[in-house]
């Protein structure tokens, strides 16, 4: 939307878009753990990872050419959304280890998260979510929750980064974000009382979603530049 609508070029919507989340991802977590839906040894080990992934992807924004990154995402989306509405009923147990195995597995999770952050301008839960539910888990509310708090300190540091590159729009990305905070309350309260197969089939046509947006802008991205 910042690209289509107010001209962003991609690096600025990115780094800018990091602005939105950090804000909308404070507020969601204060409505998620109201609800009891945060896991916070989970969120502590997915924020250690995702803030050193920010770090480094918001420090290779300013360089690296990102059109390889968004034809890899966009198709990690679409199998991950194929997966999730095959099994449209998962719902993790809740029985969450806090082994070290499972928190060095889920710092590394964020640390994927947090370089597609930094480089991209998502929120990581659009990968984060299913995983924490398909492979350590938490149930979906749980997962949604964890994952907005991991993007906290991970949309920071990535800002701080793009603040000091210039790259960032920090009015704009201000301005959006306290309306997406205000309206963040109502969507979790409609996501506390959704029923588990309609939550994720509806994150799957999120997915879908966000990976068609994505294939386009690496088919923009990889289009010559006319002279």
């Amino acid at each position: 939307m910042l690209t289509l609508l107010l001209g962003f070029d991609l690096k600025r919507a990115s780094a800018t878009s990091l602005v939105v989340i950090a804000i909308t991802a404070i507020a969601g977590s204060i409505g998620f753990a109201f609800h009891g839906g945060v896991v916070w040894s989970a969120a502590i080990a997915l924020g250690v990872g995702s803030t050193i992934g920010s770090y480094v992807g918001a420090r290779l924004l300013k360089y690296l050419p990102s059109v390889y990154l968004m034809w890899g995402f966009a198709i990690l989306l679409v199998g991950l959304a194929v997966r999730l509405v095959f099994n449209a009923s998962a719902s993790g147990s809740g029985d969450v280890s806090s082994s070290w195995l499972a928190l060095f597995g889920m710092a590394g999770l964020g640390l994927g998260a947090g370089l597609l952050a930094g480089l991209l301008g998502v929120g990581g839960g659009i990968l984060v979510v299913p995983l924490l539910v398909l492979l350590f888990g938490l149930t979906a509310i749980e997962a949604k929750g964890t994952s907005l708090v991991m993007m906290i300190p991970a949309a920071m540091i990535g800002t701080w980064v793009n603040a000091k590159n210039k790259i960032v729009d920090l009015r704009a990305g201000v301005t959006i974000g306290l309306i997406s905070a205000a309206v963040s309350y109502a969507g979790v309260a409609v996501a506390v009382i959704m029923p588990t197969v309609v939550s994720n089939l509806l994150f799957a046509a999120l997915m879908l979603y966000t990976a068609v947006q994505f294939f386009i802008r690496a088919i923009r991205a990889s289009r010559p530049v006319d002279r």
